[in-house]
């Protein structure tokens, strides 16, 4: 996380850090009921608010060996009570047909092992034992339908197995941030990040994806399906907020992070109220959560649709939307992701203050343009002579060659003859490509690898704060 934080130095600021969480937004009481899952069910229950079902709870060895494993369903969880960051959770899958009568009971586990009758009890007597549990002391066994994946996912993500879940962070009863925390391979079909899932920031204003990360390292695709992680726009989304803050009203917190799954038949489920969320969805989400919380500090709206309408304007892209629909151009930042030929993608400044494009030697050359590089640097140009010698040596080359095109620029860094390309670019984020020239310069003193000049940006809008 503090790799990341540095990479993104915007965020120094504005990251809210552990010990400020703790001694500023949380307080005793919610976490008592938070760090207890059969309370928090019971609370959600109380007030109506839609939670997976309770198929037993066992809180004694006794009842391990009194309990009745026949009457489960082929599949379901089971869970620690107390538990934390995924630890002690199982997700079975269904159950493994027998050989014959004398073989024991036995399921599948999100990561396809086969886990006996045996495995589950000393499973259960481990959770029995507080081996999961925050404080290490005695816990019970929670044992719980399983969440069936929506076709959402599974069309979006190739998701087969695992369940991906939606964290949105709570203040005051509004939604400040949001995250969806999706399974992998590696984290055994849990959507825990510890385990080696996957965050995705979320964009409150409109539910689409934006950023993802895995173990604090930022991706674009997910690392078992190939599938893109960014641009998902998550169903049920102003009901997943509503959720998300009756959760936090319900169980009478301050600062709650909400944990939200999506059910293929009965649709968005509270899962869990954590009272101490974990941090890194500041870097899922590119922004710090500090500023965030100042910013509705000092607002008191009690009503559930008003403070989702403010938390989208304040938070979102909402205002970002409008103008593009007003004015039927798309909003870029001052910076934005292209990619070239197909090939690389990367990150260019958008510069009103230039006309042209601009990559540099080494992106030019991992695109397809080698040849023209080495063909240019054998001519030896001469470097700061005046313009009109510029022009001549063009000239000279372009009728010794007639495929091949330059320019003459002249910049803040003096006048420069410079190879000119055509290319194909494509504005990742927003889908559009263009086919147009741009001019291959030495930019590795600067820190983008290329510049978008003011004649390919005529269709868009650019918002100087907005920033990748």
């Amino acid at each position: 996380m503090i790799k990341q934080l540095k990479e993104y130095k915007k965020l120094s600021k504005s990251v809210l850090g552990i010990n400020a969480r703790n001694l500023l937004y949380t307080d005793r009481k919610s976490i008592s009921i938070s760090n207890s899952k059969i309370r928090v069910k019971e609370i959600l229950k109380e007030n109506l608010i839609p939670t997976p079902e309770t198929i037993s709870i066992i809180k004694s060895f006794e009842e391990i060996n009194s309990f009745d494993f026949s009457s489960l369903p082929n599949s379901f969880v089971i869970k620690p009570n107390k538990g934390l960051g995924g630890e002690g959770i199982i997700i079975l899958y269904g159950r493994k047909k027998k050989r014959n009568l004398e073989d024991e009971d036995a399921w599948i586990s999100a990561n396809k092992q086969i886990i006996n009758l045996s495995e589950l009890k000393i499973h259960m007597v481990n959770i029995l034992n507080g081996y999961y549990s925050i404080n290490k002391k005695n816990d019970k066994v929670i044992l719980e339908e399983r969440i069936k994946n929506p076709d959402f996912f599974k069309q979006s993500l190739h998701i087969s197995e695992g369940l991906p879940d939606i964290r949105v962070i709570i203040y005051k009863n509004f939604p400040i941030m949001a995250e969806l925390r999706i399974p992998t391979i590696e984290s055994k079909g849990k959507a825990n990040l510890h385990s080696g899932g996957i965050g995705v920031g979320i964009d409150i204003a409109n539910g689409t994806t934006t950023n993802a990360i895995m173990k604090d390292e930022y991706i674009e695709n997910h690392p078992d399906t190939e599938e893109k992680l960014t641009g998902i726009k998550i169903p049920y989304w102003d009901k997943i907020l509503e959720m998300a803050i009756k959760s936090s009203i319900a169980i009478k917190a301050s600062f709650t992070g909400v944990d939200i799954s999506i059910d293929k038949e009965k649709g968005p489920l509270v899962m869990e109220v954590n009272a101490r969320p974990g941090l890194s969805i500041q870097i899922a989400n590119k922004d710090g959560l500090k500023e965030r919380l100042e910013s509705i500090s000092k607002l008191k709206v009690n009503n559930i649709k008003s403070n989702i309408n403010i938390a989208k304007q304040i938070f979102g892209g909402e205002i970002e939307e409008e103008i593009s629909e007003i004015t039927g151009k798309i909003v870029l930042g001052r910076n934005t992701k292209v990619r070239l030929n197909d090939k690389e993608n990367i990150i260019a400044k958008v510069d009103t203050g230039a006309y042209s494009n601009a990559i540099s030697y080494e992106i030019a050359g991992k695109v397809g343009y080698s040849d023209i590089i080495e063909e240019f640097q054998k001519a030896n140009i001469p470097k700061n002579i005046d313009i009109n010698s510029y022009y001549r040596i063009k000239e000279k080359l372009e009728k010794e060659n007639p495929d091949r095109k330059y320019i003459v620029l002249k910049s803040s860094n003096g006048i420069s003859l410079r190879p000119l390309v055509n290319i194909k670019l494509t504005f990742v984020e927003e889908e559009i490509e263009i086919i147009t020239t741009t001019s291959i310069a030495e930019r590795d003193h600067l820190k983008y690898d290329m510049i978008l000049g003011r004649k390919d940006l005529k269709n868009f809008l650019i918002d100087v704060t907005k920033n990748l």
